[in-house]
């Protein structure tokens, strides 16, 4: 169960990447809980220890003289890093979600989607859900399209996740 910003209970049907789709009777929130970059700086990180720890244990053996001293230690602390990462975006998980961060609103009941603060953007059925491509990234970004705009919902990368369980699970709201 997530808190949505109006203190209504909403249940977690999909995430991915820091972006989760809930539900709260009748209403499908769309929302980017802001811990998308934490798979990414996390992948860095690790990078960082894995180099770090293992070069100088290799140079150690393949030279006999022991170089562990910075590295190991420049290595432990990326490692920390990584342990506060993932700390942050549980901390964050547990918050209620922002106005802010809600991307869309789907009214099943109503067969409307709205903006969070009850702007009307299209009828349900003129609602598509279309991946697209993202300039520097190899993953698909998920895009809503109506009538009168467009938005990107949700944004895939190869640390966090491609935008798939979004995508699956918007589509069993949308035709």
């Amino acid at each position: 169960m997530v808190t949505l910003h109006d203190g209504t209970d909403a249940t977690v049907l999909a995430e991915s990447n820091g972006y989760q789709v809930l539900q709260a009777g009748d209403q499908v929130y769309v929302v980017d809980r802001g811990w998308g970059w934490v798979s990414t700086a996390s992948f860095v990180f690790a990078l960082i220890a894995l180099i770090f720890t293992i070069a100088p244990v290799v140079l150690a053996f393949a030279t006999g003289v022991p170089l562990l001293g910075l590295g190991v230690l420049v290595g432990l602390g990326a490692g920390g890093a990584i342990v506060l990462l993932r700390g942050s975006r549980e901390k964050k998980r547990a918050q209620p979600v922002d106005a802010r961060s809600v991307l869309l609103v789907i009214d099943v009941g109503g067969g409307q989607v709205r903006e969070v603060g009850g702007q009307s953007l299209c009828e349900l059925r003129e609602l598509q859900i279309g991946r697209r491509m993202q300039i520097g990234s190899s993953s698909k970004a998920l895009q809503a399209t109506w009538p009168a705009g467009k938005r990107v919902i949700a944004r895939g990368t190869p640390f966090g996740g491609d935008v798939g369980p979004i995508e699956a699970t918007l589509r069993r709201f949308v035709t």
